[in-house]
């Protein structure tokens, strides 16, 4: 529809003011600045679609254009018919393209395709979130709600001793001229089958076999309590990794546990050690759980001044001592057959224990 000059500048005015008044959505700035295009070109002469001119109206809030009044005088003049109609079907003018929809048309891109992804996220986050609250909320209860660990009874009418010596060697026979079946270390608890005097006959991890008298003793080692300086742990703070390596909830890096070595899981060094490696893991792993109290020391690592902490000083892992139920691990695992006593100085360790692969 043709517009007069009065109106013509009324809506160019209006466009004018609404686009500078930066409250225009996204999709008005879009369709004012198309319109603003088309009444610069076409003036009065611009043609709108009823959609297009409704959209116009309610935007920019125009009053309808009241008709003109012509005078009297003019009354007698002839009345022009209105032109015909064409009968050829109408086709719509290409749309001009506007120059600020083809800059902004990329961000609006780029929005609607974060939102996609956002939502999505945001909803996988949420869910990772409380189940890790319910899980800490599970692990966090009082002893009094943890599954009761039900020991296994001792047989009646045996007898247990312990190994004092730091390396004893269990034989075949009561002689040291018989084949040595293995290695007992300080604290490993026994079965004492018989008693011959200087040699006794005892069954171990090793099997059954004959160790000298003056190696074992039937009092029960002393438990090493932790120092005061010792954190208490729950069982969801601790995630084993192999017989003598932890992972403490807190810390920055792994904890290698001091005292003693275990097999190793990752690059062992002989089939042996591939093959048992995963033994003293799985024990380690048994301890914590079904631990009633756990405590974790940390000690200095044996490196040189400056270096702990860095891949210089065992690996960058840290260096502790961690007890169950008062007990040092690495002295449970020694006592059952699965680690190897290891001691290193200040500065340094000596070559790690290995008599698995011998």
């Amino acid at each position: 529809m043709p517009f007069s000059p009065e109106r013509t500048k009324e809506i160019q005015s209006r466009i004018d003011a609404r686009l500078q008044s930066g409250r225009a959505s996204e999709w008005e700035m879009s369709f004012l600045t198309n319109m603003a295009e088309r009444f610069q070109r076409y003036g009065t002469k611009t043609h709108l679609s009823k959609a297009q001119y409704a959209s116009l109206h309610k935007i920019l809030k125009l009053e309808r254009e009241q008709p003109d009044r012509t005078p009297s005088t003019n009354s007698n003049r002839p009345v022009t018919p209105a032109p015909k109609r064409s009968s050829k079907p109408y086709q719509a003018r290409p749309r001009p393209v506007s120059v600020t929809r083809a800059i902004t048309a990329p961000r609006r891109a780029v929005r609607r395709a974060q939102r996609k992804i956002m939502v999505p996220l945001i909803v996988i986050v949420a869910f990772i979130a409380v189940v890790g609250s319910l899980f800490d909320a599970s692990s966090s209860r009082s002893p009094s709600n943890r599954p009761t660990v039900v020991s296994t009874p001792e047989p009646s009418g045996v007898t247990y001793v312990y190994v004092t010596g730091t390396r004893v060697n269990q034989r075949s026979g009561p002689s040291t001229s018989n084949t040595v079946m293995g290695v007992l270390t300080e604290g490993a608890r026994v079965e004492e089958l018989r008693d011959e005097g200087q040699w006794t006959q005892i069954r171990s991890a090793l099997g059954t076999g004959w160790v000298s008298s003056s190696y074992l003793t039937g009092n029960s080692p002393a438990v090493v309590q932790p120092t005061p300086q010792g954190r208490s742990l729950r069982v969801s703070d601790v995630r084993v990794i192999d017989g003598d390596t932890v992972d403490i909830r807190g810390m920055t890096a792994n904890v290698r546990l001091v005292g003693f070595n275990a097999p190793e899981t990752w690059r062992p060094s002989c089939t042996a050690e591939r093959q048992i490696g995963e033994r003293p893991t799985v024990r380690l792993g048994q301890l914590v759980r079904g631990a009633a109290s756990i405590e974790f020391q940390r000690v200095p690592c044996a490196c040189q001044p400056g270096t702990e902490g860095t891949d210089r000083c065992n690996f960058g892992r840290f260096c502790g001592s961690l007890y169950v139920d008062g007990q040092d691990v690495g002295r449970i695992l020694i006592a059952e057959g699965l680690a190897e006593p290891f001691r290193c100085g200040r500065t340094s360790c000596p070559p790690r224990p290995q008599p698995w692969c011998r």
